[in-house]
């Protein structure tokens, strides 16, 4: 399994780019920078986007991935396949009602025509598996003020998790301390230790409150973990406090960072 980080920031800046995590070439967790990181050509190979949930960060490149999708079909009649949105069904329906639906982006679900989208829609459950590409995908209810899921990748008996937006959460942790050969976690730490009740507010995570959450981790000090989600205009107070709690194995991840496991 190859994890290309197209963006891993909860703030968009000049040259910091908001979550997105390229699986195999084929499959995005959450879609806040694919087209800008990401040649056309390379863009052509995704045909899968597993949505967290609905923040604008986490979806807004959607919108431009289904509108490349659709320039290259006309030009290219071999770009044939659809894109299909996996999500809960709220997001789904939030997704459709407010952002695909002819004013604020048109609504690509029937773009070319409703027989041949250039965007599908398939609702997933918590804990039902699902498999693309090779990759078996189970989505976990994380703590957010939204519907919100992470994510358990599985390929060749290996497995990778996903925490997407979170605070204080348990099911996530029962379900890593379930795997058998877990090979990494990227996990939500977004606010200085200073702004902790604005995280706890908003549904993320501080240094300090992110580990205490690994805590519930039995591997802790041997599974890798990469903090995302980190708010740019307060990256150097975090990477302190971060390199301050000492945790093995633990760094923040950067958007040229490729995973491979």
């Amino acid at each position: 399994m190859k994890i290309q980080v197209l963006g891993c920031y909860g703030g968009q800046l000049l040259g910091f780019h908001l979550s997105s995590f390229l699986v195999n070439g084929s499959i995005l967790l959450d879609a806040g920078s694919p087209t800008i990181s990401l040649t056309l050509e390379e863009q052509r190979y995704i045909k899968h986007v597993f949505v967290s949930h609905t923040h604008l960060d986490h979806i807004q490149d959607i919108a431009f991935l289904a509108d490349n999708r659709a320039l290259k079909r006309m030009g290219d009649e071999a770009v044939s396949q659809s894109i299909t949105i996996h999500s809960l069904q709220d997001n789904l329906e939030t997704l459709q009602e407010h952002f695909l639906n002819n004013k604020v982006w048109p609504d690509f679900t029937k773009i070319p025509t409703a027989s041949d989208p250039i965007l599908k829609m398939n609702a997933i459950e918590p804990l039902k598996s699902i498999e693309v590409d090779g990759v078996r995908i189970t989505p976990i209810l994380m703590e957010h003020p939204v519907p919100c899921t992470g994510f358990l990748l599985e390929q060749d008996d290996k497995q990778f998790m996903y925490s997407a937006d979170t605070g204080i959460t348990d099911e996530f942790w029962r379900v890593a301390n379930a795997q058998p050969n877990l090979r990494g976690i990227i996990m939500d730490c977004s606010f200085p230790n200073a702004y902790a009740h604005l995280a706890e507010i908003s549904g993320h995570l501080t240094p300090h409150s992110m580990a205490k959450e690994l805590e519930k981790l039995d591997s802790l000090g041997t599974t890798p973990i990469y903090l995302f989600h980190m708010k740019p205009e307060t990256l150097n107070v975090m990477t302190a406090e971060v390199e301050a709690e000492d945790i093995p194995h633990l760094r923040m991840l950067t958007q040229v960072d490729e995973l491979l496991l």
